[in-house]
C-alpha cells in the first residue's frame, strides 16, 4: 500500500480515553500508542483474560520506550459485551461512576462477514455490535464528554465497505434477505450517518469517522473472515499501521477545531452522498432511539434531551425490530 501513514507523537498527560476491542489488533495498536503518550487508557472489551494478556504485552512492549509524558503508562480494562445492550448501558454507567473525564472515545470494536446472527436483544450481530450498542454508550457519556474540556473527540472505525451499505427500515434484522458484505457495509454506513447526525446536534465535541484500511486480522474470529483474511494479507496492512489513521484522528492538533471528518489514510476525505443524506439520518435515529429507549433511563433521556436531541418517551420503546412499524 503506497500511502503515507504517519500521526505525531502528543504529549497526551491529563487526557484520558476509552478504546472499545483495544485487546486486540488495532484496537490493541490505537491503545498502546495513546497510552505511550501519556493518556489514561481504559480497554473496554469481552473477556478480562485476554484484556489483561494484551495489558501485561502492552507493558512489555512499551518497557524500552518511555511514554511521550515522562510518565509511567496508566492502563486498565473494563468489561464490554457489545452483543448485549444490558452489558453496553452498563459499561457506561459504571464508568461514569467513576468520576473520570472522558476526552477520546475510540468507538474500534467491531465484527466483520458473519452468517445471519441475531443476537440475544433480537438484534442482527454486525448491526448491534458494530453500530447500535456503541451508540447506546455514546449517548450515555455525552454529557460527560462535553464537559470535560476543549479538543474532545469521538472516534468511530467504520470501513469503506459502507459504500455497500443501505437503509432500509423493513429488513434490518436480515429476515427478508441477507448478505454477509451487504449486513457489515450497512452497519458501517449507519455509524458515519451517527457521527454526522450528531455533529449537526452538537458542536462542542468533534465527531469523527475512519477507513483503517483493509486489516488482515484482528476484527473476528469467524471461520468466514479468516479465509479472508488469507486474501488480505498479500494487499492489506498490519494492526500497526492500521491503527495509524485512528491516533491521526485522535491526537493530532491539526483537527483540533475540525467537525464531522472523514478518514482515509490518515487524510480527510470525502464521503459518497447516500452516507450525507439527512432524511436518511433522521431516520435512523429515530429507529434507533426507539430500540434503544428502554436502555436509557429518565435521567439520562432529560440529559440528552437539553443537549437538543430528541428521545422517544419510554412507552415508545421496541424490543425488537419486530416491534417496528416503518
Amino acid at each position: 500500500m503506497g500511502a503515507s501513514l504517519s500521526y505525531p507523537e502528543v504529549d497526551l498527560a491529563g487526557k484520558v480515553a476509552i478504546v472499545t476491542g483495544g485487546n486486540t489488533g488495532i484496537g490493541y495498536e490505537t491503545g498502546k500508542a495513546l497510552a505511550r503518550m501519556g493518556a489514561r487508557v481504559t480497554l473496554a472489551c469481552r473477556s478480562e483474560e485476554r484484556a489483561t494478556e494484551a495489558i501485561k504485552k502492552m507493558r512489555s512492549e512499551l518497557a524500552e520506550a518511555k511514554p511521550v509524558s515522562g510518565e509511567d503508562i496508566n492502563v486498565e480494562f473494563m468489561a464490554l459485551d457489545l452483543a448485549s445492550l444490558a452489558s453496553a448501558r452498563d459499561f457506561a454507567k459504571a464508568y461514569l461512576a467513576r468520576s473520570l473525564p472522558l476526552h477520546l472515545l475510540i468507538l474500534n470494536a467491531g465484527m466483520a462477514m458473519l452468517p445471519l446472527q441475531l443476537t440475544d436483544d433480537g438484534l442482527e450481530k454486525h448491526f448491534q455490535v458494530n453500530y447500535l450498542s456503541h451508540l447506546l454508550i455514546l449517548l450515555h457519556l455525552l454529557e460527560l464528554l462535553s464537559s470535560s474540556g476543549p479538543d474532545v473527540r469521538v472516534i468511530s472505525v467504520s470501513s469503506d465497505g459502507y459504500e455497500y451499505g443501505t437503509l432500509d427500515l423493513k429488513n434490518m434484522d436480515g429476515s427478508e434477505s441477507y448478505g454477509r458484505m451487504k449486513f457489515y457495509g450497512n452497519s458501517k454506513l449507519y455509524q458515519i450517518m451517527m457521527t454526522l447526525y450528531l455533529q449537526k446536534k452538537l458542536r462542542e465535541i468533534a465527531f469523527f469517522c475512519l477507513h483503517p484500511g483493509k486489516i488482515a486480522r484482528g476484527m473476528s474470529d469467524s471461520t468466514f473472515l479468516m479465509v479472508m483474511a488469507k486474501i488480505f494479507v498479500a494487499m492489506g496492512r498490519s494492526p500497526e499501521k492500521g491503527a495509524a489513521t485512528s491516533i491521526n484522528a485522535a491526537v493530532n492538533p491539526a483537527f483540533a477545531n475540525e467537525k464531522a471528518l472523514y478518514f482515509e489514510d490518515c487524510k480527510p476525505v470525502a464521503l459518497h452522498s447516500l452516507a450525507k443524506n439527512e432524511t436518511r439520518h433522521e431516520q435512523l435515529w429515530e429507529y434507533s432511539i426507539k430500540l434503544l429507549r428502554k436502555f436509557i433511563d429518565d435521567d439520562c433521556a432529560s440529559k440528552l434531551t437539553d443537549m437538543g436531541l430528541t428521545i422517544s418517551s419510554s412507552s415508545e420503546a421496541v424490543g425488537s425490530p419486530g416491534d417496528e412499524d416503518d
